[in-house]
């Protein structure tokens, strides 16, 4: 039976304070402990590889002295920063400055979530001795040079692997060490199923770690992080379904998300809350009487990436919760908690479609019925 690797968990913010409370260096990407660790790895010629988030964007932002993160009170979901000093929430569109001072402490240092590839190459080259053959690798690269450093480092011709999400593809083996340099940026976009994600990527990096992986958070009392040392996957599964239930997301309700594209933003800002008025009003003339309540509204709200190419972007999202049909609870959740939901009824489908025929959308825009995600 293969060894179970030791995991750990390292809270950054801890390791830059002398006992006065003051800072004593520069932020690092690879806290020290971390850094110890990655040195003696390299000095016993083992492998090692380090993930970090696929985003570039800074999902939010947090306290460094509490981890607090500020979080929408309606949505119970985190806040997004948006330049040049904003928070907001990309489900019902209330949004606030962000605070000089963290609201939970009385902290100064907030800051963006939020580190790249290249500079934790740049601390590998300064703090690592010697210096070993290390690669970085993203989604974007072509496949031939992606699967040319994947064996490379199986060979031990490479002795450390920076990457994103492409780490966890199956082309990898195993590897000695593994270091979550990142991961809250992802724990926190404002999606409803963040944790989720994460707790599975956890769980892949968990997979390729031989000896030790070593999760760098901010949120070390965050529940998954427990779950996945104690080895509960049932119990993080759980208690991820109950919040689901309480706030009506899927699996107990279909998502629809409406994408609302245009070059102006403010004639895109008339036209989508003018489509939000009219699908409220075919709620109202449509819908039974008792079912008016299964159709939830948010938005619209800014997408995540508001503006690209020159173009705005929208969203209203749709929680059609089922009258008829149950979710299918005897489903695996390493399947992902999604495919618990069941299939739509006769009646759910028509009433569903009925309210969005009686909406004329344009070719701006794009439905999407039970989406990825709902940035």
């Amino acid at each position: 039976m293969p060894t179970l690797p030791i995991i750990k968990i390292i809270n950054p913010r801890s390791r830059d304070k002398n006992k006065s409370g003051q800072t004593k260096k520069p932020f690092q990407a690879v806290a020290e402990e971390s850094l110890k660790e990655l040195q003696e790895a390299v000095n016993k010629n083992k492998k090692t590889v380090i993930f970090i988030n696929r985003r570039g964007l800074a999902g939010s932002i947090i306290c460094q002295e509490c981890g607090f993160v500020p979080k929408c009170p309606h949505c119970d979901i985190p806040l997004c920063f948006h330049l040049p000093s904003t928070l907001i929430c990309h489900h019902c569109a209330y949004q606030i400055p962000v605070p000089r001072i963290c609201p939970n402490c009385g902290g100064y240092r907030l800051k963006p979530l939020g580190i790249g590839m290249e500079r934790i190459g740049q601390e590998i080259k300064k703090f690592i001795n010697p210096l070993p053959s290390f690669a970085l690798i993203e989604g974007e690269m072509p496949d031939d040079k992606e699967l040319d450093i994947f064996d490379k480092f199986k060979m031990g011709e490479i002795k450390i692997l920076i990457g994103t999400e492409a780490l966890l593809r199956p082309q990898l083996e195993q590897a000695d060490l593994v270091v979550a340099a990142s991961i809250d940026p992802l724990l926190f976009l404002p999606d409803y199923n963040s944790e989720e994600r994460v707790f599975f990527y956890l769980l892949r990096l968990r997979k390729i770690a031989k000896e030790k992986l070593i999760i760098q958070t901010l949120i070390p009392e965050n529940k998954l992080f427990k779950y996945l040392i104690e080895r509960r996957e049932e119990k993080f599964f759980e208690e991820e379904l109950k919040w689901r239930e309480d706030y009506l997301w899927p699996p107990f309700a279909q998502l629809i998300k409406l994408t609302f594209f245009h070059p102006n933003k403010d004639k895109g800002d008339k036209e989508i809350t003018a489509i939000r008025n009219k699908l409220d009003k075919a709620i109202l003339k449509l819908a039974p009487q008792n079912l008016k309540k299964n159709f939830s509204i948010l938005g619209p709200a800014p997408a995540f990436i508001f503006k690209e190419k020159g173009v705005y972007k929208w969203n209203i999202l749709i929680k059609y919760k089922y009258f008829e049909s149950k979710i299918q609870r005897n489903r695996n959740p390493l399947l992902g908690l999604n495919f618990f939901a069941p299939l739509l009824t006769k009646n759910e489908l028509n009433l569903r479609n009925k309210i969005l025929r009686a909406v004329s959308f344009s070719n701006r825009w794009r439905i999407d019925i039970d989406p990825k995600d709902t940035l």
